[in-house]
């Protein structure tokens, strides 16, 4: 009988360190599910397009811009990725377009480091990859989020890829590389702004050449003054008044930063003054609440107030 005993106690022993191992192993796989959210990435960016097969003008173009390491490499990016077939729907031949020109058009489909959709900021901007500002500044992209969807420019990104080097957003259309003028449409917070610049024909063409200075208005702020105008639109005030608000908002042939606004800055309309301190400062009272958003061809910066 104490044999038994011992023989018993010895397998209840056993069965209670079997549990206590399998709680263990059990515990620690939950644990590395939940460390990213779930299954772990197992492709890299590279592996991902790669294996989908609809990519291949875009991998190329990849190539083209000397990526095919950051897709492949270890460390963090974030594509922007746009199949064959899309770039068909949106009229875009990439074969059409000088070298230069096809770089430029990947690299603005390009986030330097990995951004999840949490790491996006609503109503914000991001650099690209593509470096063909003034001075060879990063062109801004325009980022909205709602829950895990994330628009840039205002086009939907309608899958999100969590890769073993970074993250891959499948784009309903293409980007385009934007100069002023589009940098003003891709903010629908500037949708008063740009009717109107749109309205004033001689404006809209001057902006489409040459490194230009723009100081976009706010929607909040641009229908404040509206209001004081006793109009609905801006289209409401007159050619003069319209005028005189657009072209004191514009500095063409000059690029200038937010630590270049200081002092008297010549527009198109009336000089304006600047001062810089938390914030910089136009006339004493409009800040620039978004400063070195970068075109193609010159910087807006977003203010809160009309310039007179």
């Amino acid at each position: 009988y104490p044999k038994n005993k011992t023989m018993i106690k010895n397998a209840r022993m056993y069965i209670l360190v079997m549990i206590s191992a399998l709680g263990l192993s059990t515990l620690q796989s939950c644990k590395d599910d939940e460390g990213d959210g779930g299954t772990q990435p197992t492709q890299s960016i590279s592996q991902y397009l790669t294996s989908d097969g609809g990519y291949t003008e875009f991998l190329a173009a990849l190539d083209l811009a000397g990526l095919t390491g950051k897709i492949t490499g270890s460390g963090g990016y974030t594509i922007l990725a746009v199949s064959d077939l899309q770039l068909i729907d949106d009229g875009i031949d990439l074969s059409s377009m000088t070298n230069a020109e096809q770089v430029a058009f990947i690299k603005y489909h390009c986030i330097d480091g990995k951004k999840e959709p949490s790491d996006f900021t609503n109503t914000g901007y991001i650099s690209s990859e593509s470096n063909t500002g003034p001075g060879n500044a990063k062109l801004s992209i325009y980022t909205a989020v709602a829950g895990d969807a994330v628009r840039f420019n205002g086009k939907t990104a309608t899958t999100n890829y969590e890769a073993t080097n970074g993250m891959v957003y499948v784009m309903v259309n293409s980007l385009t590389v934007p100069s002023v003028l589009d940098q003003i449409a891709n903010n629908p917070n500037l949708s008063n702004y740009k009717v109107g610049v749109n309205l004033e024909a001689a404006t809209k063409t001057a902006l489409e050449t040459g490194d230009n200075t723009i100081f976009a208005i706010n929607d909040t702020e641009f229908i404040k003054y509206l209001e004081t105008q006793n109009v609905i639109r801006i289209a409401d005030l007159s050619n003069s008044a319209r005028r005189a608000l657009i072209n004191n908002t514009i500095v063409l042939g000059d690029v200038k930063t937010t630590s270049q606004l200081t002092g008297t800055i010549s527009t198109e309309g009336e000089d304006i003054t600047a001062t810089s301190g938390a914030d910089v400062t136009l006339n004493g009272t409009v800040k620039v609440i978004r400063g070195n958003v970068y075109a193609s061809n010159g910087i807006m910066h977003v203010i809160n107030g009309v310039l007179k």
